[in-house]
C-alpha cells in the first residue's frame, strides 16, 4: 500500500472520528437537560429560551466557519474546532442561573456550527481523493455520536456522578478524541486538496484568464447556491420536528408513554441505518436519485402516519422519513463543495440548516395553535415534495466533488 493510499485512509478515519465527536457533544449536554434544570430551578419558559441558545450560536459559528475555513484551510479549522467545541461542555456545571447558562449554550452552539462547516469542508476534500462517495457514512457516525454521548449521560446519572464530573471528564475524554484525529488530518497538500470547482483534468494549468473563469463561476452557480440552501433549510424542518413532536403527536393519536419517548429515537435509527448503506448507493444511482427517491418516500410514509393516525404505523413512518432524508444534507455539503467560494457556500448552507433547526418548533407550534396538529405536521409532507423537486441543483456540484482518481493500491 502505498503513501498517498494511506494518509487517504488516516484522513477518512480522522474526519470520521471529529464527526463521532460532534455528536457526542450534543448528546452528552441532551441527556442532563432535565438535570441541568432541577439544579437550577429554571421554569419551563425559561428553559426554553435558555434552549434557544445552542441554535443562536449557531447561526453565527456556521458563518464565521465558512470564513475561517477560506482563510486557514479546512484542515486546520477541523484540528481546532472541535477541541474548543468541548470547552463549552465544561464550563455548562459552573453557570449558576439561566442567562449564565443560556451564554455558555450560545458558545456551545456557536463552535458547532462552525465545526460542522469545518468538518463538512473536509470531508468533501477525503471525498474528493477518494473518487467516490464517503460522506453519508461520516453523518452516520455523528448519529452514532450522539447515541454514545446520551448513552454516557444516562449512565453517569444512573451511577449518580455529579453535574461537574460528567462534563468535565466527557469534555476531556471528547478534547483527546479530537487532538488525536488532527494528527490524522495531514497538511492540505497531502491529500491533493483541488480548489472546488476546478477540472481536474486541468490541473497544474496556469491560465492568465483564470480570474474571469471565477468569476463566471461565481456568476452561473449564484442560482445553484441560493437553491442549495433553501433544500438544506426545508430539510432541516423536516429532520428537526420529529426532535420536538414526534412525541406529541404519538401521544395525541393514543400512544403510551414509553411509545411517545421512542419517537425520536425511531427517526434517528432509520435516518443511522440508510447512511451506512447509502454511499454504495450513491455510486449505483448519483446523489441526485437518492436524494429524490427518498424524500418521496419521506413524503408518503408521513402522509400515511397522519392519515391513519395509529401508534405502531407512526413509528414505522418514521424511521422511513428517516432513512428518506438521510441524504440530503451529506448531498447538499458536497455540492457546495464544489462551488467556487467553496468555503463560504458551505459556510452559508450550514447556516441554512441551522436556521431551519431554529425556527421549525415554532413554525410547528403557532401552525398546531391555529389548525390542530395534524394539519400542521402536514406542512412537512409538502417540504419534503419540494426537497425532491429540488435534489437535481446537487447534480453538477456533486458529479465535480467525486471527479478524481481513487486512491490507488
Amino acid at each position: 500500500m502505498d503513501y498517498g493510499v494511506q494518509a487517504g485512509r488516516r484522513a477518512r478515519v480522522a474526519v470520521t472520528a471529529i464527526f463521532f465527536v460532534h455528536g457526542a457533544v450534543f448528546g452528552s449536554w441532551a441527556a442532563r437537560v432535565p438535570a441541568v434544570q432541577s439544579e437550577l430551578q429554571l421554569s419551563a419558559g425559561l428553559l426554553g429560551l435558555v434552549l434557544a441558545g445552542p441554535g443562536i450560536g449557531a447561526l453565527a459559528g456556521s458563518q464565521a466557519g465558512g470564513l475561517l475555513v477560506r482563510r486557514l484551510g479546512s484542515r486546520t479549522v477541523s484540528a481546532v474546532a472541535p477541541v474548543i467545541l468541548s470547552v463549552p461542555l465544561a464550563l455548562v456545571p459552573t453557570a449558576h442561573s439561566g442567562w449564565t447558562l443560556a451564554c455558555l449554550l450560545v458558545l456551545l452552539g456557536a463552535a458547532d456550527g462552525c465545526t460542522s462547516v469545518a468538518m463538512n469542508a473536509r470531508a468533501v476534500v477525503v471525498q474528493r481523493r477518494y473518487g467516490r462517495a464517503v460522506l453519508n457514512s461520516m453523518h452516520a457516525m455523528r448519529s452514532v455520536g450522539a447515541v454514545a454521548g446520551g448513552l454516557a449521560g444516562v449512565a453517569t446519572a444512573a451511577l449518580g456522578m455529579a453535574l461537574t464530573a460528567q462534563f468535565v471528564v466527557v469534555a476531556a475524554v471528547l478534547g483527546v478524541v479530537s487532538a488525536v484525529a488532527a494528527c490524522g488530518l495531514g497538511p492540505d497538500g497531502e491529500l491533493a486538496e483541488q480548489a472546488p470547482g476546478s477540472d481536474p483534468a486541468r490541473e497544474g494549468g496556469h491560465s492568465a484568464d483564470a480570474g474571469e473563469g471565477d468569476a463566471a463561476g461565481h456568476r452561473a452557480d449564484g442560482p445553484v447556491f441560493v437553491l442549495l440552501a433553501l433544500m438544506v433549510f426545508l430539510a432541516a424542518l423536516v429532520e428537526d420536528a420529529p426532535a420536538s413532536w414526534s412525541g406529541v403527536y404519538l401521544k395525541h393519536v393514543g400512544a403510551d408513554t414509553a411509545t411517545a419517548a421512542a419517537g425520536y429515537a425511531a427517526f434517528s435509527a432509520g435516518s443511522v441505518l440508510a447512511r451506512l448503506f447509502n454511499d454504495r448507493l450513491v455510486d449505483r444511482i448519483g446523489w441526485v436519485r437518492l436524494i429524490r427517491a427518498g424524500s418521496l418516500c419521506c413524503a408518503a410514509a408521513l402522509t400515511a402516519a397522519l392519515l391513519l393516525g395509529r401508534p405502531g404505523t407512526t413509528l414505522a413512518a418514521l424511521v422511513v422519513a428517516g432513512a428518506g432524508m438521510s441524504a440530503v444534507f451529506p448531498g447538499a455539503f458536497t455540492a457546495a463543495g464544489a462551488l467556487p467560494n467553496a468555503p463560504v457556500a458551505m459556510g452559508q448552507v450550514g447556516f441554512a440548516g441551522n436556521l431551519g433547526w431554529l425556527l421549525v418548533s415554532p413554525v410547528i407550534g403557532g401552525l398546531a395553535t391555529l389548525v390542530g396538529l395534524p394539519a400542521a405536521l402536514g406542512l412537512l409532507v409538502v417540504v419534503a415534495v419540494t426537497v425532491a423537486a429540488l435534489a437535481p441543483v446537487t447534480h453538477s456540484g456533486t458529479r465535480q466533488a467525486t471527479d478524481a482518481r481513487p486512491p490507488s493500491s
